[in-house]
Protein backbone atom coordinates (compact mmCIF):
# COMPACT_ATOMS: atom_id res chain seq x y z
CA UNK A 1 0.00 0.00 0.00
CA UNK A 2 0.98 3.66 -0.34
CA UNK A 3 2.66 5.32 2.60
CA UNK A 4 0.05 7.05 4.81
CA UNK A 5 -0.20 10.82 4.72
CA UNK A 6 0.33 12.71 7.98
CA UNK A 7 -2.14 15.44 8.86
CA UNK A 8 -2.50 17.96 11.67
CA UNK A 9 -5.73 18.59 13.55
CA UNK A 10 -5.93 22.36 14.01
CA UNK A 11 -7.59 22.25 17.45
CA UNK A 12 -4.28 22.87 19.23
CA UNK A 13 -4.00 26.32 17.60
CA UNK A 14 -7.28 27.40 19.24
CA UNK A 15 -8.56 30.86 18.29
CA UNK A 16 -5.60 31.47 16.02
CA UNK A 17 -7.35 29.33 13.42
CA UNK A 18 -10.00 32.05 13.10
CA UNK A 19 -7.68 35.01 13.63
CA UNK A 20 -4.57 33.97 11.69
CA UNK A 21 -5.28 31.00 9.44
CA UNK A 22 -2.45 31.96 7.07
CA UNK A 23 0.08 31.91 9.91
CA UNK A 24 -1.29 28.62 11.23
CA UNK A 25 -1.04 26.95 7.83
CA UNK A 26 2.50 28.28 7.42
CA UNK A 27 3.44 26.59 10.69
CA UNK A 28 1.72 23.33 9.76
CA UNK A 29 3.51 23.20 6.42
CA UNK A 30 6.91 24.24 7.79
CA UNK A 31 7.08 21.35 10.26
CA UNK A 32 6.37 18.65 7.73
CA UNK A 33 2.64 17.94 7.74
CA UNK A 34 0.95 17.07 4.48
CA UNK A 35 -2.59 18.09 5.34
CA UNK A 36 -5.01 19.47 7.89
CA UNK A 37 -8.20 18.46 9.62
CA UNK A 38 -10.53 21.32 10.44
CA UNK A 39 -14.20 22.29 10.53
CA UNK A 40 -16.22 24.07 7.87
CA UNK A 41 -16.03 27.39 9.77
CA UNK A 42 -12.28 27.44 9.14
CA UNK A 43 -12.92 28.16 5.47
CA UNK A 44 -15.94 30.48 5.68
CA UNK A 45 -14.05 33.72 5.00
CA UNK A 46 -11.50 32.29 2.58
CA UNK A 47 -12.34 33.15 -1.03
CA UNK A 48 -10.14 30.48 -2.60
CA UNK A 49 -9.52 27.71 -0.04
CA UNK A 50 -8.08 25.31 -2.61
CA UNK A 51 -5.66 27.96 -3.82
CA UNK A 52 -4.63 28.67 -0.24
CA UNK A 53 -3.98 25.02 0.60
CA UNK A 54 -2.12 24.50 -2.67
CA UNK A 55 0.06 27.53 -1.96
CA UNK A 56 1.02 26.05 1.41
CA UNK A 57 1.61 22.58 -0.02
CA UNK A 58 -1.23 21.13 2.04
CA UNK A 59 -4.30 18.97 1.44
CA UNK A 60 -7.57 18.67 3.33
CA UNK A 61 -7.42 15.41 5.26
CA UNK A 62 -10.93 15.71 6.64
CA UNK A 63 -13.69 17.88 8.10
CA UNK A 64 -14.83 17.24 11.66
CA UNK A 65 -18.19 18.13 13.20
CA UNK A 66 -20.44 17.10 16.07
CA UNK A 67 -23.65 15.18 15.52
CA UNK A 68 -25.50 17.49 17.90
CA UNK A 69 -25.03 20.52 15.64
CA UNK A 70 -25.83 19.19 12.18
CA UNK A 71 -28.75 19.75 9.84
CA UNK A 72 -29.37 19.22 6.13
CA UNK A 73 -27.82 22.56 5.21
CA UNK A 74 -24.62 22.04 7.22
CA UNK A 75 -24.17 18.58 5.71
CA UNK A 76 -24.57 20.00 2.21
CA UNK A 77 -22.02 22.73 2.99
CA UNK A 78 -19.52 20.18 4.34
CA UNK A 79 -19.90 17.79 1.40
CA UNK A 80 -19.59 20.56 -1.17
CA UNK A 81 -16.49 21.90 0.58
CA UNK A 82 -14.90 18.47 0.67
CA UNK A 83 -15.64 18.01 -3.02
CA UNK A 84 -14.14 21.41 -3.88
CA UNK A 85 -11.00 20.69 -1.86
CA UNK A 86 -10.60 17.09 -3.00
CA UNK A 87 -11.20 15.86 0.56
CA UNK A 88 -12.68 12.46 1.22
CA UNK A 89 -13.45 12.18 4.95
CA UNK A 90 -16.30 13.67 6.96
CA UNK A 91 -15.81 12.92 10.65
CA UNK A 92 -18.52 12.94 13.30
CA UNK A 93 -18.52 12.55 17.08
CA UNK A 94 -20.97 12.75 19.98
CA UNK A 95 -23.37 9.93 19.08
CA UNK A 96 -24.22 9.05 22.67
CA UNK A 97 -25.26 12.55 23.68
CA UNK A 98 -24.78 13.89 27.20
CA UNK A 99 -26.49 10.81 28.63
CA UNK A 100 -24.25 8.38 26.70
CA UNK A 101 -27.42 6.36 26.22
CA UNK A 102 -27.82 3.30 24.00
CA UNK A 103 -30.94 4.74 22.40
CA UNK A 104 -28.96 7.85 21.45
CA UNK A 105 -26.40 5.64 19.72
CA UNK A 106 -29.16 3.88 17.79
CA UNK A 107 -30.73 7.18 16.78
CA UNK A 108 -27.36 8.62 15.78
CA UNK A 109 -26.58 5.48 13.79
CA UNK A 110 -29.63 6.09 11.62
CA UNK A 111 -28.43 9.64 11.01
CA UNK A 112 -24.90 8.48 10.18
CA UNK A 113 -26.21 5.87 7.75
CA UNK A 114 -28.33 8.47 5.97
CA UNK A 115 -25.43 10.91 5.70
CA UNK A 116 -23.10 8.12 4.61
CA UNK A 117 -25.36 7.23 1.70
CA UNK A 118 -25.45 10.85 0.58
CA UNK A 119 -21.70 11.31 1.08
CA UNK A 120 -20.85 8.35 -1.13
CA UNK A 121 -22.14 10.24 -4.15
CA UNK A 122 -19.56 12.95 -3.38
CA UNK A 123 -16.72 10.48 -3.04
CA UNK A 124 -16.68 11.07 0.71
CA UNK A 125 -16.49 8.56 3.56
CA UNK A 126 -18.36 9.23 6.79
CA UNK A 127 -16.19 8.28 9.76
CA UNK A 128 -17.26 8.10 13.39
CA UNK A 129 -14.71 9.44 15.89
CA UNK A 130 -14.66 7.88 19.35
CA UNK A 131 -14.11 9.53 22.70
CA UNK A 132 -13.92 7.54 25.95
CA UNK A 133 -17.71 7.33 26.24
CA UNK A 134 -18.03 4.94 23.29
CA UNK A 135 -15.24 2.73 24.66
CA UNK A 136 -16.39 2.00 28.22
CA UNK A 137 -18.32 -1.21 28.91
CA UNK A 138 -16.32 -3.05 26.24
CA UNK A 139 -17.04 -0.37 23.63
CA UNK A 140 -20.82 -0.61 23.77
CA UNK A 141 -21.25 2.65 21.85
CA UNK A 142 -19.01 1.55 18.99
CA UNK A 143 -20.63 -1.89 18.94
CA UNK A 144 -24.06 -0.34 18.45
CA UNK A 145 -22.84 1.98 15.69
CA UNK A 146 -21.19 -0.91 13.86
CA UNK A 147 -24.27 -3.12 14.23
CA UNK A 148 -26.73 -0.43 13.17
CA UNK A 149 -24.81 0.91 10.15
CA UNK A 150 -23.37 -0.56 6.98
CA UNK A 151 -19.59 -0.65 6.38
CA UNK A 152 -20.39 0.71 2.93
CA UNK A 153 -21.59 3.99 4.43
CA UNK A 154 -20.04 4.40 7.89
CA UNK A 155 -16.40 3.86 8.84
CA UNK A 156 -14.43 4.55 12.02
CA UNK A 157 -11.96 7.26 12.91
CA UNK A 158 -10.05 5.71 15.81
CA UNK A 159 -8.65 8.10 18.42
CA UNK A 160 -5.82 6.26 20.16
CA UNK A 161 -5.88 8.34 23.34
CA UNK A 162 -9.59 8.03 23.98
CA UNK A 163 -9.57 4.28 23.33
CA UNK A 164 -6.93 3.85 26.03
CA UNK A 165 -8.68 6.34 28.28
CA UNK A 166 -11.84 4.24 27.94
CA UNK A 167 -9.99 1.18 29.18
CA UNK A 168 -9.12 -0.73 26.00
CA UNK A 169 -5.91 -1.34 24.08
CA UNK A 170 -5.78 0.79 20.92
CA UNK A 171 -3.92 -2.02 19.15
CA UNK A 172 -6.55 -4.63 20.01
CA UNK A 173 -9.36 -2.19 19.24
CA UNK A 174 -8.01 -1.53 15.76
CA UNK A 175 -7.56 -5.27 15.20
CA UNK A 176 -11.16 -5.88 16.23
CA UNK A 177 -12.48 -3.27 13.81
CA UNK A 178 -9.92 -3.57 11.03
CA UNK A 179 -12.62 -3.73 8.35
CA UNK A 180 -14.14 -0.46 9.58
CA UNK A 181 -11.13 1.73 10.37
CA UNK A 182 -10.61 4.32 7.63
CA UNK A 183 -8.93 7.19 9.50
CA UNK A 184 -6.66 7.55 12.53
CA UNK A 185 -6.25 10.20 15.21
CA UNK A 186 -2.84 9.74 16.79
CA UNK A 187 -2.99 11.25 20.27
CA UNK A 188 -0.80 10.51 23.29
CA UNK A 189 -0.96 10.80 27.05
CA UNK A 190 0.17 9.09 30.22
CA UNK A 191 -1.96 6.69 32.20
CA UNK A 192 -1.88 9.11 35.14
CA UNK A 193 -2.55 12.16 32.98
CA UNK A 194 -5.60 10.53 31.43
CA UNK A 195 -7.34 10.86 34.79
CA UNK A 196 -7.21 14.64 34.20
CA UNK A 197 -7.55 14.55 30.39
CA UNK A 198 -3.99 15.76 29.89
CA UNK A 199 -2.30 15.33 26.53
CA UNK A 200 1.31 14.80 25.47
CA UNK A 201 3.29 15.01 22.28
CA UNK A 202 3.55 11.67 20.46
CA UNK A 203 6.19 9.46 22.02
CA UNK A 204 5.98 11.26 25.37
CA UNK A 205 3.08 9.27 26.81
CA UNK A 206 2.21 5.64 27.45
CA UNK A 207 0.61 4.71 24.13
CA UNK A 208 2.40 2.12 21.98
CA UNK A 209 2.48 3.83 18.60
CA UNK A 210 4.93 1.43 16.91
CA UNK A 211 2.44 -1.40 17.57
CA UNK A 212 -0.51 0.76 16.50
CA UNK A 213 1.16 1.70 13.22
CA UNK A 214 2.12 -1.91 12.58
CA UNK A 215 -1.47 -3.14 12.87
CA UNK A 216 -2.96 -0.09 11.13
CA UNK A 217 -0.95 -0.91 8.00
CA UNK A 218 -3.35 -3.80 7.42
CA UNK A 219 -6.27 -1.39 7.16
CA UNK A 220 -4.58 0.65 4.40
CA UNK A 221 -5.53 3.95 6.04
CA UNK A 222 -4.90 7.04 3.91
CA UNK A 223 -4.55 9.65 6.68
CA UNK A 224 -2.93 9.50 10.11
CA UNK A 225 -3.86 12.78 11.79
CA UNK A 226 -1.97 14.06 14.83
CA UNK A 227 -4.27 15.59 17.41
CA UNK A 228 -3.29 17.25 20.68
CA UNK A 229 -6.11 19.23 22.25
CA UNK A 230 -3.95 21.37 24.54
CA UNK A 231 -0.29 22.06 25.24
CA UNK A 232 1.91 23.99 27.66
CA UNK A 233 4.29 24.68 24.77
CA UNK A 234 3.48 26.58 21.60
CA UNK A 235 1.28 24.65 19.16
CA UNK A 236 4.09 24.62 16.61
CA UNK A 237 6.58 23.21 19.13
CA UNK A 238 4.24 20.41 20.21
CA UNK A 239 3.19 19.44 16.72
CA UNK A 240 6.79 19.50 15.50
CA UNK A 241 7.83 17.12 18.29
CA UNK A 242 5.06 14.73 17.24
CA UNK A 243 5.95 15.00 13.57
CA UNK A 244 9.61 14.24 14.24
CA UNK A 245 8.57 11.23 16.33
CA UNK A 246 6.54 9.80 13.45
CA UNK A 247 9.39 10.40 11.02
CA UNK A 248 11.64 8.42 13.37
CA UNK A 249 9.10 5.58 13.07
CA UNK A 250 9.37 5.74 9.30
CA UNK A 251 6.21 7.65 8.42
Amino acid sequence: MAKPKIGAQLIIWGNRVKEDILGVLDEVSSIGYEGIEADTATFEKIKDPMGLLDAKGLSLAGLHTGLESIDEKSIEVALNLLQRLDGHYLIFSGAGGKENAEENYRRSSRVLEKIGKKAKAYGVKVCYHNHWQEIINDATGIRIICEETSPEYVSLCVDTYWVKCGGLSPVEFIKRHLDRVAYLHLKDGTDEGMKRYEFRELGHGDIDFPAIIDVAKKAEIEWYVVEQDRTNKTPKESMEISRKYLKALGI
